[in-house]
């Protein structure tokens, strides 16, 4: 049994390898994508616009793609593939439930847009002129039709992971970022803001593509089925009810800020996306790998009623993403004007847009690892059944995240105020989950054990901290300040490498597992 254990260990650890490189790969493309955005079309008037109405079907994959709906199927999907040891017949009549599920949502959701596209855009914004609201309401349409190209994509991917596959879900969204970037630097001349919509549409079909071709080799095929009574189903259906609730919530708060950015001055809401992508890029790397590999794993084991093994889980996943996610946070808080300085400063995105952005990315990256602990603890909470709880958590969290953002405004904290309040209400969130997963009784509570590991790694983290705080007191920053140059380039990665290094180091001195992760060995 510890042999089982171990390897299991090991397999994880691999695979959470693999979703680290190719979510690496992916956010660099995201850098790259608002890069050609921010100097196609620059940090004010159309960039504005595109980013404003691209985040709301982003927002919806919340509901339909990697976000609700699949913390609700992955459950069931693996669950079904543990008690019927591997065999897919009941797993595939549960497929083409779920895609008959989304095609009869989506196309009412997309015909429901191209009807009110004008009203949605007038009430989700605090845009004045009508040639912005036109402009907003038209590139909306298209952008709900990616959407549900990408909600197939999350059902293939979801299903793959249940199956222990995760290279081709983790590397298909490189395929989207590559269309847009493409499209927006080649076709913009021509179509302008449009040429956003050929990538983002192209792309989000080919990301569904990819992914259900490999999908086939499992034995899955392209049924659709609308006999909803299916208990497995509606076993999903229950699960989902909760869960998209507490992503819904999660979206309107998120768009409640892209409403208050809007109303402060012109560019904040280009400065509020592009903190939202520089942030999320190591966030991602780290959290997105190591939250995707243990979902499922943590499913398993609550369902073999495994206690000690999920407890193990949850242990490692929340001591992985600090061991990440802290040096991150310390490294790109202190470089954060640097950082959005060599990635985007160029062509119409000026050293004010900079500036304005890298002061909203502060709160951010402060935050990061207690986001990303908010978020694995929600999936602690789905693996064990937890939903309910989880939503009026969910709740909670964001009624304080709204008042704190307004209450900041009022204040004149300006654009700060965005990344200031989510960063609280997430800490907020974070006790409250912690509270609800180990209320379970399936878990058994170690604080020591978890106070222990992070408080040895605060202590391996001081050299980095000491460094980061001598760069800020005592040396010059204006030589980010010429934006996005080759030398400024190469600056930014040497101070990165000497983060890197010192981080490596000290873990290495101290003992703290970080190659030993990588390198998918298990002590």
């Amino acid at each position: 049994m510890e042999n089982d254990h171990s390897a299991e260990s090991k397999k994880t650890a691999s695979d959470s390898v693999i979703i680290m490189v190719c979510t690496l790969i992916s956010r660099l493309l995201g850098i790259v994508k608002a890069r050609a955005i921010a100097t196609v079309f620059g940090a004010s008037g159309v960039a504005d616009i595109i980013n404003f109405t691209f985040n709301i079907p982003n927002n919806f994959r919340k509901l339909f793609a990697e976000g609700a709906l699949s913390s609700a199927y992955i459950p069931v999907f693996t669950s079904q593939l543990t008690e019927d040891h591997g065999d897919i017949r009941s797993t595939s009549q549960l497929f083409a439930r779920m895609q008959g599920f989304q095609l009869l949502f989506m196309i009412p959701l997309i015909l429901f847009t191209w009807i009110w596209r004008i009203e949605i855009v007038s009430f989700l914004s605090d845009f004045s002129d009508p040639k912005q609201i036109e402009l907003s309401g038209k590139l909306l349409i298209y952008f709900m039709v990616f959407l549900g190209s990408i909600s197939f994509a999350a059902l293939y991917g979801g299903i793959l992971q249940s199956h222990g596959s995760f290279f081709t879900a983790a590397a298909a969204p490189l395929i989207f970022s590559v269309s847009v970037i493409t499209s927006v630097y080649t076709l913009s001349d021509r179509y302008g803001p449009y040429a956003m919509v050929i990538g983002v549409v192209g792309g989000g079909f080919l990301q569904a593509f990819v992914t259900y071709l490999r999908l086939r080799s499992f034995g899955y095929r392209m049924h659709l089925s609308f006999t909803f009574s299916y208990e497995p189903f509606r076993t999903v259906m229950k699960s989902w009810a909760p869960v998209t609730l507490t992503a819904s919530v999660a979206i309107i708060t998120q768009q409640v800020a892209f409403y208050f950015a809007s109303t402060l001055s012109e560019g904040t809401v280009t400065a509020f996306s592009n903190a939202i992508i520089i942030w999320q890029a190591p966030y991602g790397i780290f959290y997105s790998a190591i939250a995707t590999v243990f979902f499922p794993a943590m499913v398993t084991a609550f369902h073999k009623n495994q206690t000690g093994q999920l407890s193990k889980l949850i242990h490692r996943g929340f001591i992985y993403i600090a061991t990440f996610l802290i040096p991150c946070a310390i490294l790109l808080t202190a470089l954060r004007f640097e950082t959005t300085a060599v990635l985007l400063q160029s062509g119409r995105f000026e050293l004010a847009d900079t500036i304005r952005t890298g002061s909203i990315l502060f709160w951010f990256t402060l935050g990061m690892p207690i986001v990303a602990w908010y978020g694995f603890l929600q999936r602690v909470c789905f693996s064990t059944g937890r939903f309910t709880s989880t939503l009026i958590v969910g709740v909670i969290v964001s009624l304080i995240d709204v008042v704190i953002m307004w209450a900041a405004i009022s204040l004149n904290f300006g654009p700060q105020s965005l990344s200031f309040a989510n960063t609280l209400s997430f800490l907020m969130g974070v006790i409250l989950l912690w509270i609800v997963a180990y209320r379970t009784g399936k878990v058994r509570v170690e604080i020591k054990i978890y106070l222990h590991s992070l408080g040895k790694l605060f202590l391996a983290n001081i050299p980095l901290i000491i460094l980061a705080v001598g760069y800020s007191r005592f040396t010059s920053h204006s030589w980010w300040q010429s934006g996005s140059t080759l030398g400024n380039g190469l600056i930014l990665v040497g101070l990165s490498l000497i983060g890197i290094i010192t981080t490596f180091i000290s873990y290495r001195l101290t003992k703290i597992e970080f190659l030993g992760v990588l390198m998918h060995k298990e002590r």
